[in-house]
Order: structure tokens, then sequence, then C-alpha cells
């Protein structure tokens, strides 16, 4: 992609952010956010406070969507509140990130 990257894959999820509704925090990060790297898909950490079919249903969405409409390819990270406090995700990635949500 010729242009900026990071700000289109930003401009489209937050254009779309209720497909995220099911989650309590969306994050970006990885490559994405390196302006000197050319990424090849798209880290997200997706947070959750409570399990649901829902949630499977709204993953299922989010993945096809993206594809389909922008040709985006996502790496989800899908975790609760308490399995991101458990394992330090968020912590873990030194401030190399970007919360949308």
């Amino acid at each position: 992609m010729a242009f900026n990257t990071k700000d289109f894959v930003i401009q489209k999820i937050l254009h779309h952010i209720e497909l995220f509704e099911s989650f309590k925090n969306v994050y970006l990060f990885g490559s994405i956010l390196n302006e000197n790297r050319s990424p090849n898909d798209i880290d997200l950490l997706l947070v959750y406070k409570d399990f649901s079919n829902q949630l499977l249903i709204d993953l299922d969405k989010i993945v096809t969507f993206f594809d389909q409409s922008y040709e985006l390819s996502f790496d989800l990270t899908v975790l609760s509140e308490h399995e991101e406090e458990e394992s330090g995700f968020i912590i873990r990635l030194t401030s190399n990130y970007l919360r949308l949500k």
C-alpha cells in the first residue's frame, strides 16, 4: 500500500467501531506502528469483559468485513480482562501500541 497504512487502518477501524461492540478495549500493535517497516498483517488485541456467543459472531464479522472490504488481514489476539492482566500482554508491548477503544 503506497499510502500511510497505519493511518488508513486506524481510520477504517474507527469508522467501523460498531463491529467491536462486544469488546471493552481494542489495541493496535506490532509492525504497523513502525514507520520503517511494511506490515504484512495488522495486529489487534481485543479485550472482552465477559465471554459470549455474540463475541464469536462479532469476531467472525470483523475478520470477514475487513478482509472483503479493504483486503486487510488481521492477526487477532483475543483475551479476557483477567487473561490480559495475568499475562501482562499490554505491559510487554512496552508502550508500542495504540488504544483505539
